[in-house]
């Protein structure tokens, strides 16, 4: 039996070494079952050929030592994801996005569907605050509009 070069293990039935990685990226960010629904969606697959669940994500990172996620982790190192972010500004989720989207507001994403990643320290910079306020000044104002009454 070999081992084939670009897997991780020593048989057959080995994860591919980017899962790996990606693995110990997101468990820094979240927990197992969202590392499982990521890894899913963007069309990893066990070293078996399985879909992932909760228990394969835990079992992979037992087996290369990756920690486990910790609630409160990325808070204490100065991160909050895309909707903290929009939270923090008071805009919306698609603004807060559309802002990442122009360069307006840093953001990382480890991988298609992981959640974005702001810094605290980014959140503060002046021209991110004016740009959120300027885009919260363009929406209308619910007492602004002008509603006309359903006529039966």
């Amino acid at each position: 039996m070999t081992v084939r070069k670009n897997k991780i293990g020593q048989t057959r039935w080995a994860v591919e070494a980017d899962v790996v990685d990606l693995v110990r990226a997101l468990a820094r960010q979240l927990p197992d079952l969202s590392i499982a629904a990521i890894l899913n969606r963007s069309g990893k697959r066990t070293g078996h050929g399985a879909s992932w669940t909760r228990s394969h994500v835990c079992s992979l990172r037992n087996i290369h030592g990756i920690s486990v996620y910790r609630e409160g982790e990325r808070a204490e190192r100065g991160e909050r994801t895309l909707d903290e972010a929009a939270d923090i500004l008071k805009v919306s989720r698609a603004t807060a996005y559309r802002m990442v989207s122009s360069g307006v507001l840093p953001a990382r994403q480890l991988c298609t569907g992981a959640p974005w990643i702001v810094r605290i320290s980014d959140l503060q910079h002046d021209a991110v605050r004016h740009e959120a306020d300027a885009r919260r000044s363009r929406r209308p104002r619910s007492q602004d509009l002008v509603q006309n009454p359903l006529l039966l």
